[in-house]
């Protein structure tokens, strides 16, 4: 499979990390690109990070000049703002939704609005839900047949990551019932039974809407991703079980598109006939791979390796498919001289046709 690198983001003085971000079309058929752009000198997850926005006129290819769009302290009085997802709003307006972590130490969302796609407001959503810690992957919102938005989250309480985390995650969902301006907790929470690996829970789920209910999974520490599913609404979730992607304490994503299931993610490479040394800052996140289904995910085709340099560890990715038959796919990319996995991003094209 040919993969193309057409853009890189990496770390540099004054910009420590660039790292998770989602696709959107604009207005006059660009593509928007928004992601988490840090400033100062640290690649924290906590630290200071702003929204930036770069945008491609030619399907992928090139990439302008990036530019703030929205900053934690001037437009919302905090630190850190990350993990940007992507929607189109009913009456027509283009947003980019992302978390705000608080000063009080739990999270909230917001988003920055635009009616044609060059300027943007900042809103916070309203807060239906509980007050915690909740973590929302990057390209994760999920606007389903009926107009609901789904947020799928983990969340530790705000006690707990003021203490500095290291507990076992709550897998659940934010939703929206009204076109993003608020988010309220769904009925479900998904925990873990198996003590193996507890630090990690149930951490940073996604979400997929099929034909007759919802496909929901999980990043776990037991070698797998661990998967949900309803054949009706949203709370009819089964108990989470490991599911067939194996993988190491990293997230997946998948995607829909013109009836054909997309997953990226890592599997393990012990079980893929790849070296086990872990490298410096990867934190095993190597391969990266993306698999096609074609029957709503019964069964999965082939690994196709995108990147498989064991220096480097790859995680958060995000998918779009273009006009002309290419699958952008955005995601962290760095090594140990970056500073870990997290500090480098990348978007790479792929041909449609070459995944098997």
């Amino acid at each position: 499979m040919n993969v193309s690198l057409v853009q890189q983001f990496p770390p540099t003085s004054g910009n420590p990390r660039n790292s998770e971000g989602a696709f959107l079309r604009g207005k006059s058929g660009e593509i928007l690109f928004a992601y988490s752009q840090y400033a100062g000198d640290s690649n924290h997850d906590h630290a200071t990070c702003n929204v930036a926005l770069t945008v491609s006129r030619d399907e992928g290819l090139t990439w302008s000049e990036p530019r703030i769009i929205a900053r934690a302290k001037e437009d919302f009085g905090t630190q850190n703002i990350m993990s940007v997802s992507a929607l189109a709003q009913e009456k027509g307006d283009l947003s980019f939704y992302f978390l705000v972590k608080e000063n009080d130490f739990s999270t909230s969302l917001a988003r920055a609005r635009s009616s044609d796609g060059i300027s943007f407001v900042c809103e916070r959503c309203g807060v239906g839900f509980p007050r915690a810690y909740y973590v929302i992957n990057n390209d994760r919102l999920v606007r389903t047949r009926s107009g609901a938005i789904l947020a799928p989250a983990a969340y530790i309480t705000a006690e707990q990551n003021r203490n500095g985390g290291g507990v076992p995650y709550t897998a659940t969902c934010l939703v929206s019932h009204d076109d993003g301006t608020s988010f309220v907790k769904a009925a479900f929470d998904f925990t873990t039974t198996d003590r193996t690996n507890v630090r990690y829970g149930l951490q940073e789920p996604g979400i997929l809407e099929t034909e007759t209910g919802f496909y929901y999974w999980m990043r776990t520490g037991y070698g797998r991703q661990y998967e949900s599913v309803s054949q009706g609404a949203l709370e009819d979730l089964c108990t989470p079980c490991p599911s067939p992607f194996t993988a190491p304490p990293s997230p997946m994503q998948i995607k829909e598109y013109d009836g054909v299931w997309y997953a990226v993610y890592n599997p393990i490479p012990r079980s893929n006939g790849y070296e086990t040394r872990e490298y410096a800052g990867t934190w095993g996140r190597t391969p990266l791979v993306i698999r096609r289904s074609s029957d709503g995910g019964a069964t999965w085709g082939p690994l196709n390796v995108v990147e498989d340099d064991p220096t480097r560890g790859y995680s958060y990715p995000a998918l779009f498919k273009t006009d002309d038959g290419h699958l952008l796919l955005a995601y962290c990319r760095g090594d140990g001289a970056d500073g870990n996995n997290l500090c480098r991003l990348g978007i790479a094209r792929i041909a449609i046709n070459e995944i098997q």
